[in-house]
This record gives structure tokens, C-alpha cells and sequence, in this order.
């Protein structure tokens, strides 16, 4: 496998010393990862020739072990990829068993596990466990049923939070929270959507500064416009409660995006052009936006090295 893998060395000590944002993005048929400077543009890589991203937005990153994980595919065989990012090198490249694909990828650092979600024998079913980087053997410790929408995790109360789309008299989208400690299920709670919400909630991601659970929705306006914004969920009530950051005439929508303290760096298509935009949402504001042509399809923002 070791020979299937360019590393582009350039810079290597001071680019890896410096660097803090890293994703995942295709070229032709090579699959790529590697730092990611806050204006989004791609400087330092590992190659995987023949391999193509396998989903958008599915993968993992453990702060305390600087390691990244991904989901690759090759010749219909999909491959569990784990890279050092302090050391820009491959720790471990896991074939998945047939069948088991993992969704929702999230690290609890704490207990130095990540959590899944598995595609269960019917239809609409999903079985949530952990899957072992190394190896990509895996167990599960819950069943949702319903239209499979996003995962997120709180390492702060050690919650993995499963969100799915249910018909149950009439449509209606739960959130599931499980404990990473023990796997045990916590609670649900039935999220009380905006007026103008018509899909989502997508992406989840955890903003330990502000501890706030934040989501993309999609919206629609009165002029039929519809577009993606982001909006935090209550964890406990479940209200989603957009912020405005884009409008529907905006016609966003969210491919990837990290945190780092109150910021969001995120890989958009703008109006079907593609941007790489920095939010604050401790000012719940759009703070720069640059135009970019490489699609990164996943990221992560790492500080523990």
C-alpha cells in the first residue's frame, strides 16, 4: 500500500509545524489529503492514486492523537484511511467489511473512540456503535429507524447525537443522543423547525468554544429562493434556530467545514460558485470569503501539536 501513496514533501517541517486545517479533496482519479491554509487554498498532500472520496462530509479527527480519519474507495472496496497529521503519514488503511460502511464518523477524544452509524438490515434502519480505525471491526449498542440526515458529538457531555427523518402521524425529524462512555441511549427530542425550513438539518458540527450544537437547514424565502444557512439546535428542547448567515436567494449550499474556537471554515457553492468563507458566530456574521477550485469534501482543525 506504501508504494500507492505520494507524499509531496515540499516544506514538509515548516508546513506541518504550522498548519492546523486539513482536508480531504479529489483530483482525477486520485484521492488527496493535506493542509488547508484558512483561505482555503490546498499546500501540502498525500496522493492516493486510484482512490476516490467515498462521501461527502464522512470523516473524523481525534485532537488528542492528531490523527484523521476517512472513508476511500477503490474498484467497488471501500478502505478506512487514518492519518498522523503531525507527521503527515498513513497510520493505518483498514479495509471495511462488505456491507458495513460507516456514516457519521465523530471522535470522542476522552474515551479515544469513534462513533458510527451502520446501515441496518431494513429499510431505513441504522444501527449506531464505534468502528476501530485500525482494523474497521466494529460494534453497535442502538437501532434508530428513519431517513438518515447527520451525526454530531459533544465531547463536553459525552454525546453522540443521531438525527434522522421519521414518519410518525405525519413527518417529523428526531435527534438521538447516546453516551460515549457506555453506549447507552440518553434521550430523543423532537426538533421544532423554523417557519421556512424545507430540508436538513445536514452537517452538524460542535462548537466547544461556545458550547452550541450548529447545523446547515435549507430555507426558502417568498420568492421560492431556496439556500442553505446555519443554525444551532437546542439539545435539550429542540429548537433549531437559524442565524442568518446566508439568505435563500444566496442559493448556498454547505459541502464541508471545521471549527476553531468561534469560527467556521467552510467550503460552500455560493450561487453555483464555489467559496471558501470564514464565519464567527460569536458575531453571527459571514467575516471573508474567497473564491476557490478545489472542492475539499471534508476538514478538520487541529491544535494539539
Amino acid at each position: 500500500m506504501n508504494t500507492a501513496i505520494k507524499l509531496i514533501t515540499f516544506s514538509l517541517f515548516l508546513s506541518v509545524a504550522s498548519a492546523n486545517l486539513y482536508g480531504v479533496w479529489q483530483d482525477g482519479n486520485t484521492a488527496n489529503f493535506g493542509i488547508i491554509s484558512e483561505t482555503g487554498v490546498p499546500t501540502m498532500k498525500l496522493e492516493f492514486p486510484g482512490y476516490t472520496n467515498w462521501h461527502v462530509g464522512n470523516s473524523a479527527m481525534n485532537n488528542f492523537t492528531s490523527m484523521f480519519t476517512f472513508v476511500l474507495s477503490s474498484n467497488n472496496i471501500q478502505y478506512l484511511v487514518s492519518v498522523n497529521v503531525a507527521t503527515n503519514k498513513v497510520l493505518y488503511f483498514a479495509p471495511i467489511p462488505e456491507g458495513k460502511i460507516p456514516y457519521g464518523l465523530k471522535y470522542d477524544p476522552d474515551v479515544n473512540s469513534m462513533k458510527c452509524v451502520l446501515q441496518g438490515s431494513g429499510n431505513n434502519t441504522w444501527l449506531v456503535g464505534e468502528m476501530d480505525p485500525a482494523s474497521a471491526s466494529y460494534d453497535t449498542y442502538g437501532m434508530v429507524q428513519g431517513a438518515y440526515l447527520s451525526t454530531g458529538l459533544s465531547p463536553y457531555n459525552h454525546s453522540y447525537f443521531v438525527v434522522v427523518g421519521v414518519q410518525q402521524g405525519g413527518p417529523e425529524i428526531l435527534m438521538y443522543s447516546y453516551d460515549t462512555r457506555s453506549g447507552q441511549e440518553t434521550g430523543d427530542v423532537v426538533l421544532l423547525l423554523p417557519q421556512n425550513f424545507i430540508g436538513g438539518p445536514y452537517n452538524l458540527l460542535y462548537i466547544p468554544t461556545l458550547d452550541v450544537l450548529v447545523c446547515n437547514i435549507l430555507i426558502k424565502d417568498e420568492n421560492d429562493n431556496t439556500g442553505m444557512d446555519y443554525a444551532i439546535i437546542d439539545i435539550v428542547g429542540g429548537t433549531v434556530k437559524p442565524l442568518g448567515i446566508f439568505t435563500p436567494s444566496q442559493a448556498v449550499s454547505v459541502v464541508s467545514h471545521a471549527a476553531h474556537g468561534s469560527l467556521i471554515y467552510a467550503n460552500v457553492n455560493n450561487d453555483a460558485n464555489l467559496q471558501f468563507v470564514t464565519i464567527d458566530l460569536s458575531q453571527n456574521k459571514q467575516l471573508s470569503s474567497t473564491p476557490q477550485t478545489t472542492f475539499v469534501v471534508s476538514m478538520g482543525y487541529f491544535t494539539n501539536y
